[in-house]
């Protein structure tokens, strides 16, 4: 574990760790130079478990914390946990009977349920389970949730473990470890992820996308032998696309279709602060898309709107907005 300013849902989260069924772990806890409280947390914890072994960094970016616990760790399974999360009673006997059975094993995720800021559960995520299928999702996106990851630390050291890229660090650290080991999902849900996008900056949502894209750039250039699109850790976009043969207008294209559906998941929570300024943000990316692309660009602006499931709404809004079909022709 590696927390910056976690102290409100610290707590929860390491009572998940003291409930596990499995009991034979040690819990590397790197506070990273949190201002909030959570060394107090911390602190009372570690006194009543001694499985708990904190550690405090005054340096900056969970990658060389989290390189740090692996470092120190002593068990040859790796299990993480983010300070904002909690975990199901089983999931640790789960996951390690699965690495048990499997020896070609090396990277283990699992399903997760999604709570709010008061743990309530608002939601569910399913990804894909099988090597196959989880190797063709990381061309295009994450497929794993970090707080349900398990896996070697023979594999994890073998790709050199986190690289500081600001964010984004864990889907490039998944894509590295696919190259040397299998990979897979639990079906079953192991965590609770907290949604907390309230608090997010708005720009966040966009750097994820730029590194995202970067990301599976520097995949392919590595299969081809060619230099990845980052300088000392920053991406770079148009080293990217270039990989990747895509075009900046296809690009923010993409961006758009990402940054509706972060809007219409905040219209559904009710986060209705996030989700206006997420709606504007995708106004102004819009008006910068090509003329063939504005009218399909606006529908997705109008659909950032509406909640995720709302497909005839939206279908109903866009029939009446542009005059066409059934409505149009009765005249309502």
């Amino acid at each position: 574990m590696a927390v910056n300013h976690a102290g409100r849902f610290l707590d929860a989260a390491l009572r998940s760790l003291a409930d596990q069924t499995f009991k034979d772990f040690e819990v590397i806890l790197v506070d990273n130079n949190s201002r909030d409280g959570s060394d107090r947390v911390i602190a009372e914890w570690a006194a009543k478990d001694e499985r708990i072994r904190p550690h405090h960094m005054d340096v900056l970016g969970s990658a060389k914390c989290l390189n740090f616990a692996a470092s120190v760790a002593r068990a040859p399974l790796l299990a993480r946990l983010d300070g904002t999360n909690v975990l199901v009673p089983d999931r640790l006997r789960m996951q390690h009977a699965r690495m048990e059975q499997e020896p070609q094993l090396g990277l283990l995720g699992a399903c997760v349920d999604l709570i709010d800021t008061h743990g309530n559960v608002i939601g569910r995520r399913e990804l894909p389970l099988s090597d196959e299928k989880l190797r063709a999702f990381l061309r295009h996106g994450n497929p794993f949730v970090q707080s349900t990851i398990m896996m070697r630390k023979a594999a994890f050291d073998a790709v050199g473990g986190y690289r500081s890229l600001r964010t984004a660090e864990d889907y490039d650290l998944w894509c590295r470890m696919a190259e040397v080991t299998q990979i897979a999902n639990m079906r079953e849900r192991l965590a609770r992820f907290r949604i907390i996008e309230g608090g997010i900056p708005v720009s966040r949502p966009i750097r994820m996308a730029l590194n995202d894209t970067c990301i599976i750039a520097a995949a392919q250039a590595r299969k081809n032998g060619k230099p990845e699109p980052f300088i000392r850790g920053a991406s770079s976009l148009r080293a990217a696309l270039n990989i990747l043969n895509v075009s900046r207008d296809d690009f923010r294209y993409r961006l758009l279709k990402n940054l509706v559906g972060i809007a219409r998941s905040a219209v559904s929570r009710d986060d209705m602060a996030f989700a206006k300024r997420m709606r504007d943000r995708t106004r102004k990316l819009a008006w910068r898309l090509p003329l063939r692309k504005l009218p399909r660009g606006f529908a997705y602006v109008a659909a950032a709107y509406f909640p995720s499931g709302s497909r005839k709404r939206r279908k109903l809004a866009f029939t009446r907005l542009f005059g066409i079909g059934r409505d149009s022709a009765s005249g309502r």
